[in-house]
């Protein structure tokens, strides 16, 4: 092709033909020029395809974690719900008079006191704001709301610690301080067996120290503090998870939506 081009110039020049040499000339440069072009847009149109299935990738990712995180929302407002009913009865609660009594309140303390921290799915969302592609998420609702959630997520890590500081002084210190940690389970044969043996008996000096031991714990101020602190702060976090929960849904539906266009 060079030659061809080569060859026209040469004929144009030795024939004299000026006017016609130059509209060539131009042409030829626009031809260049049109192919500059054309390899360019080549060039970007392969750098958006890749760009795309990066992002693609990003937000399947992001989709996978955010319904593990609606599982375990759910999971953590039903714990938060049991907490809050269990402090509220323990408030009311009478004195035990049998083992079973002794018992059973018993189990609606660990029921209060078991705790566990909701950890977000968080690997997707951290990877793209920590590595800087959060700008390879073409849809702003998607950002924005992704940013919105990984705030809330932030501010219930906070929340949650703030409440344990709270369990550690009015609940924890104060039963292991006036009371008898599950009087009724073997904790040899649990050891042994690796199953949790609970047998409700106990003789009359046995339960006349375990139901002391009750009666002291349900009257003691700082203990029923403790109670009410947690059925508030389990309450008001049950309801931030609420909202947590919708953000979650709202962040998913954008990624469907997204993800469907293309």
């Amino acid at each position: 092709m060079p030659r061809i081009f080569n060859s026209i110039r040469q004929r144009l020049l030795k024939e004299n033909r000026l006017t016609r040499y130059l509209v060539y000339a131009i042409g030829e440069i626009l031809l260049v020029v049109i192919g500059i072009l054309i390899a360019l847009q080549v060039n970007t149109w392969n750098l958006a395809r890749k760009d795309r299935a990066t992002e693609t990738k990003y937000l399947t990712g992001l989709k996978a974690d955010l319904h593990v995180d609606l599982i375990n929302l759910r999971t953590y407002m039903e714990e938060r719900d049991v907490k809050v009913s269990s402090s509220l009865l323990l408030l009311k609660m009478e004195d035990p008079v049998t083992a079973a009594d002794v018992h059973r309140m018993d189990s609606i303390i660990w029921r209060v006191f078991v705790w566990r921290k909701f950890v977000p799915s968080t690997k997707t969302m951290d990877e793209l704001i920590g590595s800087g592609n959060l700008s390879l998420i073409q849809n702003d609702s998607i950002k924005s709301t992704m940013l919105d959630l990984s705030q809330q997520y932030a501010g219930l890590a906070v929340h949650v610690e703030h409440m344990r500081r709270e369990y550690d002084y009015y609940l924890y210190d104060r039963s292991t301080a006036l009371r008898e940690m599950m009087p009724f389970v073997d904790l040899a044969r649990w050891v042994e067996t690796d199953t949790r043996i609970t047998d409700v008996r106990a003789t009359a000096p046995q339960l006349a120290t375990l139901t002391g031991q009750t009666h002291a714990l349900l009257r003691d101020l700082t203990f029923r503090n403790g109670l009410k602190l947690a059925a508030m702060n389990n309450h008001l976090m049950r309801r931030n998870c609420e909202r947590t929960h919708k953000a979650v849904e709202h962040l998913i539906a954008l990624i469907d939506e997204d993800l469907n266009k293309h």
